[in-house]
């Protein structure tokens, strides 16, 4: 049983590796740094960080991110300063991602892979997410 979680685990790191190898056009796994992010923590499965962009930027990039990722959408609530998307892969692996607006005009975002959580597959969906505000300009 435990060897199916992993395997799925696998899935979404995979799919994950494959969308950021054919972003950046290198067929090397170097991890990236996540140059938009601050206060990047992992506390209980859950990966969080600030980003200095808009709530509208932030939520087009994770639909583009998780879309590019073959991820299918379960569930997306949008209540003015905070988005929750429930998002799963092939494996039916969920992925969890909460975006709340901060006072100081930054956005805070949350993401739980799994119910246990998977810290590099939250890693490289940061970076993507990252790379995607940069291409489009949005990161202030």
């Amino acid at each position: 049983m435990k060897s199916g979680f992993g395997l799925a685990k696998l899935g979404i790191l995979s799919l994950l590796l494959a969308v950021s190898v054919s972003l950046t056009g290198c067929g090397g796994a170097k991890k990236q740094p996540i140059g938009g992010a601050s206060q990047e923590k992992y506390l209980f499965g859950t990966y969080s960080a600030l980003f200095a962009c808009g709530m509208r930027e932030m939520d087009k990039a994770v639909r583009e991110t998780c879309s590019k990722a073959k991820l299918t959408l379960l569930k997306r609530t949008n209540n003015l300063n905070e988005c929750y998307y429930l998002y799963r892969d092939i494996n039916d692996v969920k992925l969890h991602v909460t975006i709340l607006e901060q006072k100081d005009n930054t956005v805070k975002i949350k993401l739980k892979v799994g119910s246990t959580g998977d810290k590099e597959s939250c890693q490289m969906i940061l970076i993507e997410i990252d790379s995607h505000l940069r291409s489009q300009g949005a990161l202030l």
